[in-house]
């Protein structure tokens, strides 16, 4: 059985272009279209690592990488934020909320693969 991954992303084309790569790639993947569904689905649920949009109506994806990174359950998961936004102060705020990798978008499936694969063979450092 593969890593389960939890894409949280608004928009819907992403969340699902994620889940049909990750998926046969052997990923398990799950998705959430805003912040407070994806907060819902991984209380309900434990997830191997999560990508994170930043730009998610209510909450923004720092607040919701800091709620999950405060959580005992996620302490210790890696959270991959994704955004179109390449400024530093941004990808910043990213970093101390916890989030151990920053992609901007567009990206290409590929290195997402070898990012995720990383992070997932083993420790990763914050």
């Amino acid at each position: 059985m593969g890593k389960s991954v939890l894409v949280i992303d608004d928009e819907n084309s992403v969340g699902t272009l994620l889940k049909i790569n990750l998926h046969q790639k052997g990923f398990n993947v799950e998705t959430a279209e805003s912040g407070a569904e994806g907060i819902l689905k991984a209380g309900e649920k434990h997830f191997d690592l999560i990508i994170l949009d930043i730009a998610l109506p209510g909450m923004d994806g720092i607040e919701i990488c800091q709620t999950l990174k405060e959580s005992e359950s996620y302490s210790e998961v890696p959270i991959v934020m994704i955004s179109s936004r390449s400024d530093s102060v941004t990808m910043e705020k990213a970093k101390l909320a916890g989030a151990v990798e920053y992609m901007v978008k567009p990206f290409t499936f590929e290195d997402l693969i070898c990012l995720l694969e990383d992070l997932l063979a083993g420790p990763y450092l914050l």
